[in-house]
């Protein structure tokens, strides 16, 4: 007899591999999560190059400029409510592939704009297309993934959240000086084709079972650990399950904290650079680089909770007390620490609990929410939490601009805080 390091279960030598769900789904969702975040994010590094701006007219023009994020974010909020119900409908693969083709085509047409109009177009079907992501990575976790895996399994895919800014801006950047802001656009839309989408055709399914690489003994695993045969999660009761994640209170306390989660997430990450520059008076240079640096150790994190949440299963302390530490050290390194390096200290200890917090915010939702409704449910949630991200660089830089970085920081640190309580609160009852 053999242990199986990732289900603990005993099996008989010579028995086929249990662990082909991590290579052909947890792994392939980091390349589709690394090519989106990338996608979205070209922008930023296009935006900044003089050719662009003279070729769209937009010198001196940054409200307009503006519009180029803002739209695209605005299109990406509403549709998670669109692909949530469409995923629950027609299932994560095939909304993963149109998904996939709506935003290729959106690269062509952004790369063959000749007007700034074309371009925000461009992004708001951009933003329809990306959309998909979140119900879509969730929907195959629940789908394929025992409960008490399914917080390794979020952090595959959350790698790849994680990691496709700083892949964006070594990759543009080298695209642009080769060929030009278009080339960029043109050469994302075939690496989306070219790259996720065949894994996406011939590898992944909807289901375990319609895999025939997989073995019977796996799919068993999988089935036998969902949250309806689990022991590791509170059941719900009879009349919860008839009410819906919509009438659980639960679904919506873990809504509100991902919302605040996301308010942290765009407003720091916007404003982190400029506050390294002209509050802590850190070069360009190293600001570029301490930003970078604070992704690294947030994926140390993710991974790490992530482990631990799947061991003792509890999720809810972990992910709590990870969001509470955030909005403390993030208040502590941007108002009260005086000196700059301890503060960077502080401040990549806030990254890293938003981060672990925010994948264990996923990770809860498949303790309460049945398969089946997950994708609908996280396309609800996200909706949700990305609506209120869309307010959160501009209030920043309202309050930077009326009062400096001290009130930009004090709100952010209150999102972590309203984050780790709304977590908190499911904490007595075993999640």
């Amino acid at each position: 007899m053999r242990n199986d390091l990732t289900t603990g279960v005993q099996l008989a030598t010579g028995t086929k591999s249990l662990r082909l769900r991590w290579w052909i789904i947890a792994a392939p969702l980091v390349l589709v999560a690394v090519i989106g975040q990338i996608d979205k994010m070209a922008i930023s590094v296009v935006m900044s190059n003089k050719q662009f701006l003279q070729d769209m007219k937009l010198i001196g023009r940054p409200a307009v400029t503006g519009l180029l994020m803002s739209g695209f974010l605005l299109s990406y909020a509403l549709f998670h409510f669109f692909w949530g119900y469409v995923v629950k409908r027609f299932g994560p693969r095939a909304c993963a592939i149109a998904g996939i083709l709506v935003w290729a085509g959106s690269l062509s047409l952004s790369g063959a704009a000749h007007f700034a109009g074309t371009m925000i177009t461009a992004r708001v079907i951009l933003g329809v297309g990306e959309a998909f992501m979140y119900p879509v990575f969730n929907a195959f976790v629940a789908n394929w993934f025992a409960v008490k895996e399914r917080a390794r399994a979020g952090a595959f895919w959350m790698t790849g959240i994680t990691a496709g800014p700083a892949v964006a801006g070594a990759l543009v950047v080298t695209v642009i000086a080769a060929g030009g802001w278009r080339m960029v656009f043109f050469a994302l839309a075939v690496f989306s084709l070219l790259l996720p989408l065949p894994l996406l055709i011939f590898l992944m399914r909807d289901h375990p079972r319609q895999q025939k690489l997989v073995s019977s003994e796996e799919v068993k695993l999988i089935e036998e650990g969902s949250l309806e045969k689990t022991k590791e999660v509170p059941h719900l009761t009879g009349a919860e399950r008839k009410k819906g994640y919509l009438g659980n209170y639960r679904f919506w306390l873990l809504t509100l904290a991902w919302g605040f989660s996301s308010f942290f997430v765009f407003g720091w990450t916007t404003w982190m650079p400029t506050y390294l520059q002209t509050a802590r008076h850190f070069s360009f240079q190293s600001a570029g680089g301490l930003y970078s640096l604070s992704f690294f150790f947030a994926l140390i994190a993710v991974w790490g909770l992530g482990y631990a949440s799947d061991r003792i299963m509890r999720r809810a302390s972990l992910g709590s007390a990870a969001y509470i530490v955030s909005g403390l050290a993030i208040f502590a390194g941007g108002v009260i620490i005086g000196s700059p390096y301890w503060a960077i200290v502080a401040l990549i200890i806030a990254q890293c609990g938003q981060s672990a917090g925010y994948s264990l915010n996923h990770a809860l939702v498949h303790s309460i929410v049945p398969e089946h409704s997950v994708g609908a449910a996280v396309g609800v949630a996200g909706g949700v939490g990305q609506g209120m991200a869309i307010i959160a660089p501009t209030l920043i830089g309202f309050l930077v601009g009326v009062s400096g970085f001290g009130a930009g920081i004090f709100f952010l640190a209150l999102s972590g805080l309203f984050s780790g309580v709304c977590m908190g609160l499911l904490v007595r009852e075993g999640y």
